[in-house]
């Protein structure tokens, strides 16, 4: 336990010094003088707000971080977690009905934890600087339709992990792992027809000048789509995205009414070229088997673990773990406790994970300038993007390699010229 506490401290001071880092950096070099070039390409009027805005964040930030260490340490410490496995194993239920038992009762704690610090995002902090835009009825929908996608989603995904505990063996981590796979990929194929319209509305895009641009942008790269959307993302915020979803004849593009908006068409199509080029380059097969691999070394993992008594010991479950075993409430909260370790330990290998994603951020930016020939159009959607955003222009190098799954605005730029440059050379 002394180490379970320790590695959620060191996790905590760590992700608290970044964020406060990153604060203090980004407040020093946005009040310094710009180099010429990016004084003429940035609007440095925006930078009190940008500041202020990262101000607000971290301070929202910190706040549900203390709350979350303080409750997961309460969880830990209190004798909650026998208790509730004892309450769960007198259940007139079937094993994996009480295991699930327990994970709802946990899941509930975490969402309710949780849930003043997305109201305060929401209804406070993000319509203070003039993004969101959400009422309190689609509030209200969204936490109805999550909680229900919850439910029948995630029960049934649990109940399969706590039946294969239960019923195959020390191997059950291997149907397991063939099941989660199947499980994800079918919701990545459903997901853009069945559970994104139950949030947004996605419409056929109105604009058919920049539609017909785009299907012909997708057949010159040889990119097999199956519609291009517009989502009324405004209905809750007016931050700006825009993604590719699904496979197969589901392959979609979506794009925010937002970003509709705030960006000329060919800034569009340079950000979906980007995309495209995410496609062409295999980030997203190669992305997918990453998972696939990880998932199946995680789920391993976790056999492992939930069949060391010590895993029980530690949280004062030693007679429950001899009376039955780890399987149904012990393996459930056997889930959780991993779960908890799991989390620090995966913020030490994020710099990994997210130096390869901006490796192939570059890559597809570089394709995007292939694809699509208009040499600024690219920089300049990014540039409007960040600053309409009011995304920190100046990230701490160290927030950078722990947190920033892309490049900062200005080395991408940078990048962005360097490849411009020596396209006009050759």
């Amino acid at each position: 336990m002394a180490v379970i506490v320790l590695l959620l401290l060191l996790d905590f001071a760590l992700t608290t010094a970044l964020s406060w880092f990153n604060l203090a950096f980004l407040k020093r070099r946005a009040s310094s003088p710009l180099p010429s070039e990016w004084a003429a390409l940035l609007d440095t009027s925006r930078f009190p707000q940008m500041v202020a805005y990262r101000q607000a964040h971290t301070w929202l930030a910190q706040g549900a971080r203390v709350t979350d260490l303080a409750v997961t340490l309460g969880i830990l410490l209190s004798g909650l977690l026998p208790a509730l496995a004892h309450w769960a194993a007198a259940l007139p239920a079937a094993r994996v009905v009480q295991g699930l038992a327990v994970l709802v009762v946990l899941g509930a704690i975490s969402y309710l934890v949780g849930l003043p610090w997305g109201l305060l995002s929401d209804f406070g902090m993000e319509r203070k600087f003039g993004f969101s835009t959400i009422t309190w009825k689609t509030w209200l929908s969204d936490q109805v339709k999550s909680l229900f996608l919850a439910l029948v989603l995630g029960g049934p995904l649990a109940g399969v992990l706590l039946l294969l505990i239960e019923r195959a063996g020390e191997m059950w981590w291997l149907p397991a792992w063939v099941f989660v796979t199947l499980f994800q990929l079918l919701i990545a194929y459903i997901a853009p027809v069945v559970i994104f319209p139950l949030f947004n509305k996605f419409e056929p895009l109105q604009d058919e000048a920049l539609r017909d641009d785009i299907f012909a942008l997708a057949r010159k790269a040889g990119f097999p789509l199956g519609g291009v959307f517009q989502v009324n993302a405004s209905l809750r915020s007016t931050h700006s995205n825009a993604y590719f979803a699904g496979f197969g004849k589901n392959r979609r593009i979506a794009l925010f009414d937002t970003l509709l908006e705030q960006l000329h068409p060919h800034q569009i199509l340079a950000v979906l070229a980007h995309e495209i080029g995410h496609w062409k380059k295999r980030h997203v097969l190669k992305g997918l088997v990453e998972g696939i691999l990880l998932s199946g070394l995680g789920l391993a993992v976790v056999a492992w673990v939930l069949d060391r008594p010590w895993l029980y010991t530690v949280v004062g479950m030693e007679d429950l773990y001899r009376t039955v075993g780890p399987v149904g409430p012990v393996a459930a909260v056997g889930l959780y406790v991993f779960g908890v370790v799991a989390s620090p330990l995966g913020l030490l290998l994020s710099p990994i994970a997210n130096g390869i994603s901006r490796r192939r951020e570059y890559e597809a930016d570089a394709y995007s300038l292939e694809l699509y020939d208009h040499p600024t159009a690219l920089e300049e959607g990014l540039i409007r993007l960040t600053e309409k955003n009011l995304s920190n222009l100046f990230p701490h190098p160290l927030a950078v390699i722990f947190y920033y799954s892309h490049p900062p605005l200005l080395q991408r730029v940078e990048a962005i010229r360097q490849h411009v440059a020596a396209r006009r050379r050759e």
